[in-house]
């Protein structure tokens, strides 16, 4: 049997047990898409409140689906990270980042330098929380 490569950091069925914390909206940082970010129950609150006093725990997932239209009904990929270990993956800012395609199949996994190197530059201290960029929440 062949190697099935490694799998999605997220369930399959994200979006009725994950929350919806960016509804359907333009983003000129990801390719000029348009993308909807889903948390998992442990890192909705972190994502939120964008604080050290309430840090991302080890397992928090954030999913951000990325859509060609903006009715966000044409998937393009998922990109998607997993909170690690402190100090276990600093290229990755502690996070596993995975980017998967609408069949589900992981088409690069670790740190994508593309992704990597714009959160570390925006989203890392003291510029942001934690390598997550959600400043235009509200």
């Amino acid at each position: 049997m062949a190697d099935a490569g490694p799998q999605p950091g997220f369930p399959a069925d994200f979006e009725a047990r994950y929350e919806e914390l960016r509804d359907c909206r333009f983003s000129h940082e990801h390719d000029l898409r348009f993308i909807r970010v889903f948390a998992s129950e442990s890192a909705s609150e972190p994502y939120q409140r964008l604080s050290p006093d309430v840090p991302y725990p080890v397992g928090a997932n954030l999913v951000k689906a990325e859509y060609d239209d903006e009715l966000c009904s044409i998937l393009l990929e998922y990109t998607e990270f997993t909170k690690l270990e402190p100090g276990s993956y600093a290229e990755g800012g502690d996070w596993l980042w995975q980017r998967v395609n609408p069949q589900r199949e992981v088409t690069e996994s670790g740190a994508p330098s593309r992704c990597t190197s714009c959160h570390a530059w925006h989203c890392a201290p003291p510029n942001g929380y934690d390598w997550t960029c959600a400043e235009e929440l509200q």
